[in-house]
């Protein structure tokens, strides 16, 4: 069957009923629907007194509902709703709804006044945002609590049109003594989902009323407005979703290093990003509305523009500065129409010029990237080149890998850099912590566990990290902190190539791959017995070192650079230039935080940002007291400004460990540096924890 509609814009539509979500009628008359709702009393008697239903008018729908209220232990027995939320908590969606619902509500209300009935809308949770109707219809819903911020879910009230029509995601009428709960036998109540764009469950449309009201249109009226509130919602997204197009268009558009301009058909400026002006020594939106010829010598383009065929950039002369490289291009529409042309500026070396400031000289260039699934790796360095390559070898293979190298080189990014470049790229990748997990939940977290293994698991069990894995890539991270007890477990598994979960008898084969990550030396605590020897010969069958940041030469210029522009645009500032003489303090300091210590340093510095260029006064302090104060004053002053950074450095990790109440590895975080480097500051300023 199918059910005939108008919409709000007054053209028929169709709508299968049995289509998931679908807005249908129900096929039955509403004299039917009454007879229906007194011929179910016996029945919801028969049915919440545990007995077996002699009548069978009960429709599947309702009795599916009624079973889901038992299951959840609801009490049929006269009830109000106890369960409420506080209106600010539902204020994201009523700001929505407000945007959506215009005249919708107010036209319903027209068709209902003076028959008995009140309108409310719910959310998705069956919260009640909005309540509307006679007076006297809601001084009878208040005895219910059927008001603002109440949870009319089957969960809550039982059975009844909001909760069941949102658990089902169908319209849904539910008349007297069809209601799960006694206390609602005298109402009847008509309900709609409404859908949002991506078909998903938003809120829903209500009427309802006393028994002796007039429901003989609520079921048009309900699917008429949730249909309307559908649209509105559309309508809203879609505007949503273009204004954070043209945000992250308009961020893009200016934070390129290349300028960009785009001419209309008549050839004037339409719109100019930060690097054309700053290229073209125009600010202020100088550039918009100009006429292009002034700027650029566009001849031998539109010699070639009248052609639709046309799609190469054309390189032109700059009228303004000669050295300017200047590349022309138009945009053509599906039907070959020229549209728009784009203008892109750059420098003929292809470097930001800035108008003040010394030029920083030997700026590292990134390598290009020689291995697939590296190409995140931001490097320069000959060390680090050699080692993406052997990753990029052994990813190609089933062995299992060993990652090592200090904390903070980038162990986890090596190791999604293996997995992108083998032949498991399409399948998953499966990260564990292995000192994040205690000693008893070590085999349920790896190897997962069977429904009643033991007290608090949950029911149908859980699927391990190994079975998660299968077909991909299992990566251990710091595998020298897993139980010690435990390790005779991850060797089996990794013997047999099969786990047996928690509570289990038959081993599961498994197909991964493994990566395996330190920062200690297994050797050593091998010798020590604090790691099986077994498990280390069976882990370390291809060793890849990563080397530490001190040794990978100019690659700390360009981490700083790269992490720098990052993190003020995360932040929405100007990025500024790195001076000389930061350089060379970066460059200068050994990094035993490694990257992650870099880009912590970075963050402090962007925190403290002024003008165009970043300087050795916005870096944390420890890095200029290291420096001997070289960076922050003239040479005969350097003996006090030492002395004052030490004594600053000092006052701020006494404030940050007080902050984070003796907690070493917060306080190293939040200083911007590694443990053992916090200790030594301790230690050297008799600092205690």
């Amino acid at each position: 069957m199918h059910l005939l509609l108008r919409d709000g814009n007054g053209f028929e539509i169709r709508r299968d009923p049995h289509a998931p979500g679908a807005h249908a009628a129900l096929p039955v008359s509403y004299s039917r629907r009454q007879r229906d709702a007194q011929v179910n009393y016996s029945s919801w008697k028969q049915f919440v007194e545990g007995k077996r239903l002699k009548n069978e008018n009960v429709s599947p729908a309702l009795l599916a509902s009624w079973q889901r209220c038992k299951d959840m232990a609801v009490d049929p027995a006269p009830r109000s709703c106890w369960d409420f939320l506080p209106m600010n908590q539902l204020e994201q969606f009523t700001t929505t709804l407000e945007k959506i619902c215009g005249e919708i509500e107010s036209t319903a209300y027209e068709a209902i006044k003076g028959k008995g009935l009140l309108i409310t809308i719910a959310n998705a949770d069956a919260r009640v945002a909005r309540t509307c109707g006679d007076l006297d219809v809601l001084h009878e819903a208040d005895r219910l609590n059927f008001g603002p911020g109440a949870n009319w879910s089957e969960a809550c009230v039982g059975t009844n049109a909001i909760g069941t029509a949102l658990a089902t995601g169908r319209p849904m009428q539910v008349f007297a003594s069809e209601h799960f709960c006694e206390s609602h036998h005298s109402w009847n109540c008509t309900a709609a989902p409404i859908l949002d764009p991506r078909g998903n469950v938003w809120g829903c449309f209500d009427i309802s009323g006393p028994t002796w009201s007039d429901h003989s249109q609520s079921m048009d009226l309900v699917l008429h407005a949730a249909r309307a509130l559908e649209q509105n919602l559309s309508r809203l997204y879609c505007s949503e979703l273009e204004g954070q197009m043209a945000s992250l268009f308009s961020s893009m558009f200016n934070s390129v290093m290349t300028g960009v301009l785009f001419l209309n058909k008549s050839g004037r400026i339409t719109s100019a990003n930060n690097t054309a002006e700053l290229l073209l020594s125009q600010s202020g939106g100088a550039l918009r509305g100009r006429k292009a010829e002034e700027l650029f010598d566009l001849g031998p383009y539109l010699a070639q523009a009248k052609s639709a065929s046309l799609c190469e950039p054309v390189i032109v002369k700059c009228l303004v500065d000669p050295n300017l490289y200047i590349r022309v291009m138009p945009t053509f529409s599906a039907s070959g129409a020229w549209l728009d042309t784009i203008v892109t500026v750059s420098e003929t070396q292809r470097s930001r010029q800035f108008a003040a400031g010394p030029r920083p000289s030997n700026r590292p260039q990134a390598e290009p990237a020689e291995v697939k699934g590296f190409e995140h790796v931001l490097h320069a360095s000959q060390s680090m080149r050699q080692v993406i390559r052997q990753a990029g070898n052994a990813a190609r293979t089933p062995s299992t890998i060993l990652l090592t190298g200090e904390s903070g080189t980038g162990k986890e990014l090596f190791a999604r850099g293996i997995h992108q470049a083998g032949p498991r790229a399409g399948q998953p990748f499966v990260a564990v912590n292995c000192g994040a997990f205690s000693e008893e939940l070590v085999q349920s977290e790896l190897f997962g566990y069977r429904e009643g293994a033991f007290t608090g698991a949950v029911k149908r069990g859980r699927v391990g990290k190994f079975q998660k894995a299968d077909k991909g890539v299992l990566f251990l991270d710091e595998i020298s902190e897993m139980p010690l007890s435990q390790q005779v477990n991850l060797l089996r598994a990794l013997e047999e190539r099969a786990v047996v979960p928690v509570g289990g008898t038959s081993p599961l084969p498994v197909d991964v791959k493994i990566l395996a990550a330190t920062n200690k030396n297994l050797r050593e605590l091998v010798d020590r017995g604090l790691f099986r020897e077994d498990l280390f010969y069976r882990l370390n069958v291809v060793t890849i070192a990563i080397p530490p940041l001190r040794e990978r030469g100019n690659d700390v210029s360009l981490l700083a650079e790269y992490h720098l522009k990052r993190l003020c645009a995360s932040f929405g500032i100007h990025c500024p230039e790195i001076g000389p003489q930061t350089r060379e303090l970066l460059a200068a300091h050994d990094w035993p935080g490694n990257v992650r210590e870099l880009i912590n340093c970075l963050e402090y510095a962007a925190n403290n940002l002024s003008g165009d260029w970043l300087l050795p006064e916005h870096l944390p302090h420890y890095l200029l007291e290291r420096a001997g104060g070289r960076a922050v004053g003239p040479a005969d002053h350097s003996g006090d400004k030492g002395f004052l950074l030490k004594r600053r450095e000092a006052n701020a990790i006494r404030e940050a460990l007080d902050f984070h109440e003796g907690n070493i590895s917060k306080t190293a975080k939040a200083l911007g540096i590694g443990r053992n480097t916090l200790y030594a500051k301790m230690e050297r300023y008799d600092i205690q924890a």
